[in-house]
Protein backbone atom coordinates (compact mmCIF):
# COMPACT_ATOMS: atom_id res chain seq x y z
CA UNK A 1 0.00 0.00 0.00
CA UNK A 2 1.36 3.41 -0.94
CA UNK A 3 1.67 6.36 1.41
CA UNK A 4 -1.08 8.15 -0.53
CA UNK A 5 -3.45 5.19 -0.15
CA UNK A 6 -2.80 5.14 3.59
CA UNK A 7 -3.54 8.85 3.87
CA UNK A 8 -6.72 8.49 1.81
CA UNK A 9 -7.98 5.73 4.11
CA UNK A 10 -7.17 7.74 7.24
CA UNK A 11 -8.86 10.84 5.86
CA UNK A 12 -11.85 8.77 4.77
CA UNK A 13 -12.16 7.51 8.36
CA UNK A 14 -12.19 11.07 9.68
CA UNK A 15 -14.50 12.47 7.01
CA UNK A 16 -15.97 10.07 4.43
CA UNK A 17 -15.17 11.09 0.86
CA UNK A 18 -15.01 9.69 -2.64
CA UNK A 19 -11.79 9.12 -4.52
CA UNK A 20 -12.86 11.90 -6.91
CA UNK A 21 -13.24 14.33 -3.99
CA UNK A 22 -9.89 13.27 -2.61
CA UNK A 23 -8.29 14.00 -5.99
CA UNK A 24 -9.97 17.32 -6.62
CA UNK A 25 -10.74 18.86 -3.24
CA UNK A 26 -7.90 17.53 -1.11
CA UNK A 27 -5.04 17.00 -3.59
CA UNK A 28 -5.99 19.83 -5.97
CA UNK A 29 -5.71 17.58 -9.02
CA UNK A 30 -7.97 16.17 -11.73
CA UNK A 31 -10.93 13.97 -10.83
CA UNK A 32 -9.18 10.70 -11.66
CA UNK A 33 -5.72 11.60 -10.30
CA UNK A 34 -5.82 9.41 -7.19
CA UNK A 35 -7.55 6.46 -8.87
CA UNK A 36 -5.12 6.54 -11.77
CA UNK A 37 -2.09 6.73 -9.49
CA UNK A 38 -3.45 3.94 -7.30
CA UNK A 39 -4.01 1.66 -10.30
CA UNK A 40 -0.42 2.24 -11.42
CA UNK A 41 1.08 1.97 -7.91
CA UNK A 42 2.27 5.59 -7.99
CA UNK A 43 2.47 8.10 -5.17
CA UNK A 44 0.91 11.55 -5.24
CA UNK A 45 3.32 14.28 -6.24
CA UNK A 46 4.97 16.39 -3.57
CA UNK A 47 3.01 19.38 -4.87
CA UNK A 48 -0.26 17.49 -4.39
CA UNK A 49 0.81 16.52 -0.85
CA UNK A 50 1.55 20.15 0.00
CA UNK A 51 -1.93 21.06 -1.27
CA UNK A 52 -3.29 18.30 0.94
CA UNK A 53 -1.44 19.74 3.94
CA UNK A 54 -2.94 23.15 3.19
CA UNK A 55 -6.44 21.66 3.10
CA UNK A 56 -5.92 19.67 6.29
CA UNK A 57 -4.67 22.68 8.22
CA UNK A 58 -7.52 24.82 6.84
CA UNK A 59 -10.07 22.23 7.95
CA UNK A 60 -8.48 22.08 11.41
CA UNK A 61 -8.65 25.87 11.74
CA UNK A 62 -12.31 25.97 10.64
CA UNK A 63 -13.27 23.34 13.19
CA UNK A 64 -11.38 25.03 16.01
CA UNK A 65 -12.91 28.42 15.18
CA UNK A 66 -16.47 27.11 15.20
CA UNK A 67 -16.60 24.40 17.86
CA UNK A 68 -16.19 24.01 21.59
CA UNK A 69 -17.36 20.45 22.16
CA UNK A 70 -14.44 18.11 22.96
CA UNK A 71 -15.65 15.45 20.53
CA UNK A 72 -15.68 17.93 17.64
CA UNK A 73 -12.31 19.38 18.67
CA UNK A 74 -10.92 15.84 18.54
CA UNK A 75 -11.70 15.95 14.81
CA UNK A 76 -9.52 19.05 14.51
CA UNK A 77 -6.66 17.20 16.20
CA UNK A 78 -7.12 14.31 13.76
CA UNK A 79 -6.75 16.69 10.81
CA UNK A 80 -3.64 18.17 12.41
CA UNK A 81 -2.09 14.74 13.00
CA UNK A 82 -2.73 13.81 9.40
CA UNK A 83 -1.18 17.09 8.21
CA UNK A 84 1.93 16.34 10.27
CA UNK A 85 2.15 12.85 8.77
CA UNK A 86 1.94 14.32 5.27
CA UNK A 87 4.51 16.96 6.25
CA UNK A 88 6.93 14.27 7.35
CA UNK A 89 6.55 12.58 3.97
CA UNK A 90 7.21 15.86 2.13
CA UNK A 91 10.28 16.52 4.30
CA UNK A 92 11.58 12.99 3.78
CA UNK A 93 11.15 13.28 0.03
CA UNK A 94 13.06 16.56 0.01
CA UNK A 95 15.92 15.02 1.94
CA UNK A 96 16.11 11.91 -0.23
CA UNK A 97 15.87 13.73 -3.55
CA UNK A 98 18.75 16.10 -2.79
CA UNK A 99 16.69 19.04 -4.04
CA UNK A 100 17.61 21.15 -1.03
CA UNK A 101 20.95 22.57 0.00
CA UNK A 102 22.67 21.42 3.18
CA UNK A 103 21.15 24.08 5.45
CA UNK A 104 17.63 23.30 4.25
CA UNK A 105 18.19 19.54 4.62
CA UNK A 106 19.44 20.07 8.18
CA UNK A 107 16.36 22.15 8.95
CA UNK A 108 14.07 19.49 7.50
CA UNK A 109 15.77 16.80 9.57
CA UNK A 110 15.11 18.87 12.71
CA UNK A 111 11.47 19.29 11.72
CA UNK A 112 11.08 15.57 11.17
CA UNK A 113 12.80 14.83 14.49
CA UNK A 114 10.32 17.05 16.35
Amino acid sequence: MTFTETIYLKLNNISPLSTDDFSQVWLGQSRSYYSSNKARGLEASTTALVKLMNKLTERKAIIEANATHPYILEGARNFEALAREVGNEVANRSIKANIANRAVRDMLVKIVAE
